[in-house]
C-alpha cells in the first residue's frame, strides 16, 4: 500500500498518526489543562501508520501500532506526525 501522506521516511522508519485529545467539548466549553493532561494520560496508545519506508517488510500503511513512545515529531502540509524507529513498536494490533 502506498503512503498515505507526502512524505516517505528513510531506514528503518514508519510515521504515524497519534490520537488527539480534543481541547473543547461537543458544546464549545474549553477543557482545563489538568483534564486534557487527564484524558492524554488515559488514550490507549494506538497510532495508526500513515507512510512505511521501503525497508520495512512486517507493518504496512493503515496498520495499528503500539509504540513505546512517541518518536519525532514531523509537520506534513501543517498536520502533526510522528516518525518513529520500528525498533520503538512494541506491537500491531490485528
Amino acid at each position: 500500500m502506498e503512503n498515505t501522506i507526502n512524505y516517505e521516511p528513510l531506514g528503518n522508519h514508519i510515521v504515524v498518526e497519534m490520537p488527539t485529545v480534543e481541547k473543547e467539548t461537543k458544546g464549545g466549553i474549553i477543557k482545563s489543562q489538568q483534564m486534557l493532561k487527564e484524558e492524554e494520560s488515559k488514550r490507549d496508545g494506538h497510532a495508526k501508520v500513515v507512510a512505511v519506508s521501503q525497508d520495512v517488510k512486517n507493518v504496512k500503511v493503515g496498520d495499528t501500532v503500539i509504540p513505546k513512545g512517541q518518536g519525532f515529531m514531523v509537520m506534513v502540509e501543517e498536520v502533526e506526525y510522528f516518525q518513529m524507529n520500528m525498533f520503538d513498536v512494541l506491537g500491531i494490533v490485528r
